[in-house]
This record gives structure tokens, sequence and C-alpha cells, in this order.
């Protein structure tokens, strides 16, 4: 795209639901009613971030963004976690997931956030954009089955 996208970034709420459910399937195989439910919970939840970003002309989505902040006992201080984060192919390399990761950066340390936590995300991204992959096993119980 050589054209100058005007991009606009807002906080999304329960009407924008069906708009980020579009954008699930670029970083989930399997969509189901779990996963919806749960969005539009945090979605509803002021402790959690939640970045839409549309094209100002058209109103499609471009990218999502979902996070918090919280005490992160592994980096022993308060840290912003990126829960979620999607720009559509055809829009990546255009600045639209260093956008929302600035607007994150500012919101988590309003709240005291000493670093930026990523859990799991595309490999190439976040080293570009200045962070250290680290090494973590991650361990799941079913509560639901016990």
């Amino acid at each position: 795209m050589s054209e100058r996208l005007n991009i606009e970034y807002r906080n999304p709420g329960p009407e924008d639901m069906a708009t980020i459910m579009e954008l699930m399937p670029l970083l989930y195989r399997d969509i189901g009613k779990g996963l919806q439910n749960t969005l539009n919970e945090l979605v509803k939840d002021s402790f959690y971030f939640k970045l839409l970003a549309t094209q100002q002309d058209t109103g499609v989505a471009t990218g999502f963004m979902l996070g918090c902040c919280r005490l992160e006992i592994d980096f022993e201080c308060r840290a912003g976690i990126i829960e979620e984060m999607v720009v559509i192919p055809s829009h990546r390399g255009l600045g639209i997931g260093t956008a929302m990761l600035k607007i994150f950066e500012t919101w988590s340390r309003e709240r005291g956030a000493e670093g930026i936590l990523v859990p799991c995300g595309r490999e190439g991204f976040y080293e570009k954009v200045g962070f250290e992959m680290f090494p973590v096993k991650r361990y799941w119980k079913d509560l639901n089955n016990i």
C-alpha cells in the first residue's frame, strides 16, 4: 500500500465484538463459543486494556490489542502483559502494531509498570521492537475435569 493510511485507535466496546471476532482466525485455528465469551467479558472489564485499530475512511478493522497491568512474580515487578495483538496481513509492516504497542506502553507506565511481558507471540515482531525472548515452560490443569 503506497497511500498513507489514516488509522484510528480507540477503546472498543461490546458493540465491536463482531469486528473483533473477525480478527481472531488470524490468531486461532479453532474459534469456539468459549473464546467469544471470554473476549466479550474482557472487553467489558475496565481492568483490561483494549485497543481497536480501524481505517478512518472505511471503518475496516486493521488490528486489535488486549492487555493488562499486574504484579508479575517471575520478573518481581508490576508489568504490562500483552494478552492478544493482531494486525491483518495486508496491513503488517505499516506501523500499526508498533503504534498499538506505544499506546499500551504509555497505559502500562501510567499504572506503574516497569516492563512489558508477552507470554507468547509472533516471532520476529517483538524482537524488532526491542523485546528479549525468555524460554518459559507453562503448565495447565483443567479444573472442569476433576
